[in-house]
């Protein structure tokens, strides 16, 4: 299948125009500037989401290790466990 590219042309050519391309330049740049706006805005997102992220993991690290540990079941085995009043019915005083 041969296509011949002078013949196309040729026809396009003699083919009524349906639309006219006034302005057709202006609203490519608008869509264009429209385009870069939300990509911009996508990225100021991600990077807002970002650093929410680190923000968060950096607080919630923090605030874990200085929060005070509640005692658990076992604490007379602990070191504070010579400050148990059982340790004076121990050794008798």
């Amino acid at each position: 299948m041969s296509v011949d590219l002078d013949d196309i042309l040729t026809k396009s050519a003699a083919a009524p125009i349906g639309r006219s391309l006034d302005g057709l330049e202006s609203l490519v740049w608008s869509r264009v500037e429209a385009l870069r706006g939300e990509r911009l805005a996508s990225q100021l997102r991600v990077g807002a989401v970002a650093i929410a992220m680190v923000t968060g993991l950096t607080a919630g690290g923090v605030g874990a290790t200085a929060a005070p540990q509640p005692p658990g079941e076992m604490a007379i085995f602990t070191v504070d466990a010579g400050l148990s009043p059982l340790v004076r019915l121990e050794t008798g005083r």
